[in-house]
């Protein structure tokens, strides 16, 4: 059998419990993409985009500082 005649059935980990990584911010933050499957395709992006700017905060606080305005200058 070929891999063009094997038909794709979808992600085998869907719905499975995510994996924590031993950081319970991280976790939590991992956690809002468990709601993907209650939400409409449309609304997917913006959680992806929440997920991502409280990844990017919490793994380079230096970012979150300088969005925030404190980087010393008066």
């Amino acid at each position: 059998m070929d891999d063009e005649s094997v038909e794709r059935t979808g992600d085998s980990t869907a719905g499975a419990e995510p994996s924590s990584t031993g950081d319970r911010h991280i976790d939590q933050i991992l956690a809002a993409l468990g709601r993907l499957d209650d939400l409409p395709v449309l609304d997917h992006a913006d959680v992806y985009l929440d997920v991502h700017d409280r990844l990017s905060g919490e793994l380079n606080p230096q970012q979150k500082l300088r969005e925030a305005g404190a980087h010393g200058s008066s």
